[in-house]
């Protein structure tokens, strides 16, 4: 087995780890459920079999304790290390990606949308300007979190030349 030693930030939606592996920075950029967790651990330890094992999609469940990390990916993989500050215990998931490149960790997410809703509700998608990003929210299945996803309106407004 081999180690690393790095960090870890969660703001309560996302998780980003970071490692040195073979003088190399690692990354894992990586969902939590239940959200709404944050927490640090300034000092984790990544415990590996081999490198190409820090490659790609994975899973993960853990807990996040009173004042440790313990993630565990399977495989010989896992995650540990005492958190920066205490808290509640509670048992955590999510699934991610390893990658080389470093990932940025967005602010913690607002507590309400509504902001969002009423913007997207003042300007519906026929009177934006062609190609302009509109960003529409669809509710998760299993929480109360939006996502948001844009897309391009390629819709011309040449309507009388049909």
């Amino acid at each position: 087995m081999s180690t690393a030693k790095g960090s870890v930030q969660c703001n309560g939606s996302r998780l980003i780890a970071t490692f040195v592996v073979d003088g190399r920075p690692r990354y894992i950029d990586a969902d939590i459920k239940p959200l709404n967790q944050a927490f640090a651990c300034d000092s984790a330890t990544l415990t590996y079999v081999k490198p190409a094992q820090l490659d790609g999609a994975c899973r993960w469940n853990g807990t996040a304790g009173r004042d440790d990390l313990q993630m565990d990916f399977g495989g010989g993989v896992s995650i540990a290390g005492r958190l920066a500050a205490p808290r509640s215990s509670i048992r955590v998931r999510g699934a991610g990606a390893w990658s080389t490149v470093k990932p940025i960790l967005p602010p913690k997410p607002s507590s309400s949308a509504d902001e969002t809703q009423g913007s997207l509700r003042a300007h519906p998608v026929n009177s934006i300007t062609p190609h302009a990003k509109v960003a529409r929210e669809q509710p998760l299945m299993d929480s109360s979190v939006p996502i948001i996803a844009y897309a391009l309106n390629p819709l011309r407004h040449d309507f009388g030349t049909h």
